[in-house]
């Protein structure tokens, strides 16, 4: 066996295994079906909450829940293919403005999210095709720029987007149980992208890539089509968040999406679970449910935010989820030992 060979079965064996001992590790060894059920299981539950609450618990909630779908188009780029982007929030912004604007014009919903979607996928692209071939810090710094200039253009193309003021948005959906019930089955789905595409090749390639990149190239897999890819795919997510955003606040301004905005979506990524299918669940409940429930300011909030990210870093590297895993095996244990 020639040693591209060899290299390349170990690259495929540790990404299998990066599989089954990342994101499943809290399911133990689940089929996929038993992960989409265990999803839209969830999923059934938050939008029976949604209902069954009052505005102000609704509220936080569904904000929880659209955070969620745009942190899991977030987990394809950073968490499986370990990709420090930053620019997950103009992705959002551009699927809030994008549909706005076209429903103002008289677009249906339905031809208004597919433009918002498509739009921030071709952001994705060009973001992608400029930094797909750049690494760690200059990745992060790159897609942190590109935010910070999509910011810019929201606040100064007064004539679209009305700058700082915002945009009334018109609301497309038949009632609010209507909106709670779309909210659900988006954030179900895009859970479920992520255990879909994390065990099909393009994840295995993407877990590849983040275990060691130079191998992975090495032995022939396209690592810049890999990473482009899961970018596009990031970016269409984090466009549909943006118009269920939109839909359920009824108002959109600039300071909703700047690039501050994205760095704190890949904060609660790291705090919830990087690669994993519920980090972004349990890193949105954290870094954006918890800062509304307490009735914290901005600057206070964004302090709590500092303080549980470094935390989380210091005693549980691997996020929540690590410690839903270390329970877990205690609850095994004391189980075998009975």
């Amino acid at each position: 066996m020639s040693g591209a060979e060899s290299a390349g079965r170990g690259v495929e064996a540790a990404a299998a295994t990066a599989e089954a001992d990342g994101e499943f590790r809290g399911h133990g060894v689940l089929r996929a079906s038993g992960a989409y059920l265990g999803i839209a299981l969830i999923g059934a539950a938050l939008w029976f909450l949604l209902g069954h609450v009052n505005a102000f618990y609704s509220n936080i909630l569904a904000s929880i829940m659209i955070w969620t779908i745009a942190t899991s188009g977030l987990n394809l780029i950073a968490g499986l293919g370990g990709y420090p982007s930053l620019v997950q929030g103009a992705f959002y912004g551009i699927g809030a403005y994008t549909s706005s604007i076209a429903l103002a014009h008289g677009q249906p919903l339905w031809a208004a999210t597919a433009l918002a979607v498509a739009l921030a996928g071709a952001a994705g692209l060009g973001v992608g095709i400029i930094f797909s071939r750049t690494r760690g810090q200059y990745f992060a710094i790159g897609t942190l720029f590109f935010g910070a200039v999509v910011g810019l253009v929201m606040n100064n193309w007064a004539s679209l987007t009305q700058g700082p003021i915002g945009l009334s948005v018109p609301f497309a959906v038949p009632d609010l149980e209507t909106l709670n019930a779309l909210i659900a089955v988006c954030m179900v789905l895009s859970l479920a992208l992520v255990v879909f595409i994390g065990r099909r090749r393009l994840g295995l390639r993407l877990v590849a890539v983040r275990e060691d990149e130079d191998l992975a190239e090495h032995v022939g897999v396209p690592t810049a089509w890999t990473k482009l890819a899961a970018f596009v795919l990031s970016a269409c997510v984090g466009g549909l968040a943006g118009v269920l955003i939109a839909q359920y606040n009824g108002t959109i301004s600039p300071e909703l999406f700047d690039y501050y905005v994205g760095f704190v979506m890949f904060v609660a990524l790291a705090v919830g679970g990087a690669g994993r299918v519920l980090g972004p669940l349990l890193g949105s409940t954290f870094i954006v449910g918890v800062p509304h429930l307490l009735n914290l300011s901005s600057g206070i909030g964004q302090l709590l935010v500092g303080i549980v990210f470094v935390a989380v870093m210091i005693l549980v590297p691997g996020g929540f989820m690590s410690a839903v895993d270390a329970v877990l095996v205690v609850f095994r244990r004391g189980g075998q030992s009975q």
